[in-house]
């Protein structure tokens, strides 16, 4: 082989390799402070301090806020909510939402020269959980549901087409209003709140607030935080006819690497009964991805570049045909470089 044709045949192999391959290498994004699990008041700044250590050309840093286990392909991230800064160190003070109590997700995506804002294709970011304290004291306890809450014949409605039945889950509306006029909901653990029910014959009721109708008859929810107290009286008057809610399965943990195609396999879900199953994938870690196909069985994506190994979280939640719902399960994809 001659020395021209070696040099041309080395050229044409070097463009024909993929962008990410012919990139410099890098090293970790991380958010140094606030440290991950910290507790912080809704009414201060939080102070981030962001190392981007060896990763290049980083031009800006977006931070957002979410609800833990929010859906991001669904939630309205209101722009007071994100920060953006655009100078080295890449630091901010950032203000909790508002409305913010419990777990919240603080999620910082750094931008790169020559790369648009929105390309999904990279995914450089860190995020940590953090525990928001409400400002000001807990005044009173509220449900945004009529009271009393009634569920069969007793109230006669059709939720999603489906009458009332035994085993149909339900989130339980809980708020609060607290001393700086501010309304925030408290129905899970996270922010301190905590169930009683009086005949769990007719219903159950789970620490984040998932009331599951159990029989016939009538019954009262205590509801309890920091002290402050507030009870809803519940009925139900229901077909006797038995149905177990579904159960969702999203499959094994897996471990991908970067533009490797996934699939989320919801496949082994089922329903008790042997009835028919709709689906419902949503992404609650990792940085925002274009999901394919999140009401299907099957979900799909592209696992984003990422400059060091990055967890992407992701729930199942399957109803059948009466209008049960499962509880979410959830499944973790790991990418690799």
């Amino acid at each position: 082989m001659t020395f021209r044709l070696f040099v041309v045949l080395s050229l044409l192999f070097f463009f024909a390799l993929p962008v990410a391959d012919v990139l410099p290498e890098a090293g970790a994004f991380s958010i140094v402070q606030p440290k991950n699990g910290s507790s912080h008041p809704s009414n201060q700044d939080v102070s981030v301090v962001i190392d981007v250590e060896t990763v290049t050309g980083v031009t800006k840093v977006r931070f957002y806020w979410y609800e833990e286990r929010e859906d991001m392909l669904k939630a309205f991230v209101d722009e007071k909510l994100a920060g953006v800064v655009t100078d080295p160190p890449f630091g901010a003070n950032l203000r909790p939402p508002q409305r913010a109590t419990g777990l919240f997700r603080l999620l910082a995506v750094a931008e790169q020269e020559n790369r648009q804002a929105d390309d999904e294709d990279w995914a450089v970011f860190d995020e940590v959980r953090l525990l928001i304290q409400p400002h000001g004291s807990l005044e009173e306890i509220d449900f945004r549901t009529d009271k009393p809450l009634k569920f069969g014949r007793a109230s006669a409605v059709k939720v999603y087409d489906q009458l009332d039945f035994l085993g149909k889950f339900i989130d339980l509306p809980v708020v609060g209003r607290y001393s700086d006029g501010t309304t925030r909901s408290i129905r899970s653990a996270a922010s301190g709140t905590t169930y009683h029910v009086d005949d769990e014959s007719v219903i159950t009721i789970n620490k984040d607030g998932r009331l599951r109708l159990v029989g016939n008859g009538a019954t009262t929810v205590t509801v309890n935080n920091g002290g402050v107290e507030r009870k809803l009286d519940v009925l139900v008057e229901v077909n006797t006819d038995p149905n177990q809610p579904p159960v969702a399965d999203p499959g094994q943990t897996q471990t991908v690497y970067s533009g490797e195609r996934v699939v989320l396999n919801g496949l082994k879900s089922y329903d008790p009964e042997g009835g028919s199953l709709k689906y419902s994938w949503s992404q609650v870690r990792g940085s925002r991805i274009a999901l394919l196909d999140p009401d299907s069985e099957k979900a799909r994506f592209f696992a984003p570049f990422v400059v060091e190994p990055r967890l992407f979280r992701f729930t199942l939640r399957v109803t059948d045909v009466q209008g049960a719902d499962s509880d979410p399960a959830v499944v973790d994809i790991m990418v690799e470089p």
